[in-house]
């Protein structure tokens, strides 16, 4: 069962999209919400400034919450591209390309900001590198981090061989289906200093050259109940990556 303060955000958000709540206009006061809910000032507090953070809702002192005027959370459908070459495999200059992922797994991997994020409890991180290949040539490094004391020594043992992170991390659904977060920013290889010093045998295979242009995403994933469970880093070629995003009317 979601936490109340959950429940609220949902409901919130819900009554947003629909058009109930417009942009601009005001929404339940505090003491509405916890007549409403039933719960404490703490809970609806939490649910309020949450919805502030993500850019929902904006909060005037002394007159109330309001919805954003520059709402920006219109639904959109989102979609990244992969290798521009996969796009090709069907004409027949591409059907000899060959696409493969190597994976290597680190155990013990300290990193005081990822385990506290994770909500570690000291025993260290569990980090799976992969490098994603176009015949011999690497387009894109992935970074995963989940915490040690989630993975039996068997477990670590199977991603060795390419086995998944979601299975042997007993969850029902794909990492990729649960609730996530993601910062996308483009930059220069060089300036990713911290994210590739983590992964220094492994990018002795990437022969990109220190000044390249890259697309950088840190995602977060979160179980059901929103706690925090894999965080990721992920380094891609500028010539291998795209969005396409498709918007809804308000």
């Amino acid at each position: 069962m979601l936490p109340k303060y959950e429940m609220i955000k949902n409901d919130l958000i819900a009554a947003i999209d629909s058009g109930k709540f417009q942009p601009g206009e005001k929404i339940f006061s505090e003491g509405e919400l916890k007549k409403i809910y039933q719960v404490s000032s703490t809970t609806v507090v939490r649910a309020l400034q949450d919805l502030v953070l993500s850019g929902y809702l904006i909060r005037k002192q002394g007159e109330g919450t309001f919805v954003r005027k520059n709402y920006r959370h219109k639904k959109v459908y989102f979609d990244e591209g992969g290798p521009l070459v996969s796009k090709k495999k069907q004409e027949d200059s591409f059907s000899n390309v060959v696409e493969k992922t190597t994976t290597t797994v680190n155990t013990n991997i300290r990193n005081k900001r990822i385990e506290q994020y994770l909500m570690g409890s000291g025993k260290g991180l569990t980090q799976v590198v992969q490098l994603a290949m176009i015949d011999s040539f690497v387009w894109k490094i992935q970074i995963r981090y989940v915490l040690s004391d989630l993975l039996s020594d068997e477990a670590v043992d199977k991603l060795k061989e390419g086995g998944s992170l979601s299975k042997e991390l007993k969850l029902e659904y794909n990492l990729t289906t649960l609730p996530m977060k993601a910062d996308i920013k483009f930059k220069l290889l060089a300036q990713t200093a911290e994210v590739i010093q983590m992964i220094d045998r492994e990018i002795q295979e990437v022969n990109w050259p220190i000044n390249l242009p890259v697309v950088t995403i840190d995602r977060v994933s979160f179980d059901d109940n929103g706690k925090p469970i894999e965080f990721s880093n992920t380094i891609i070629h500028h010539n291998y990556y795209s969005i396409e995003i498709e918007s809804e009317g308000m």
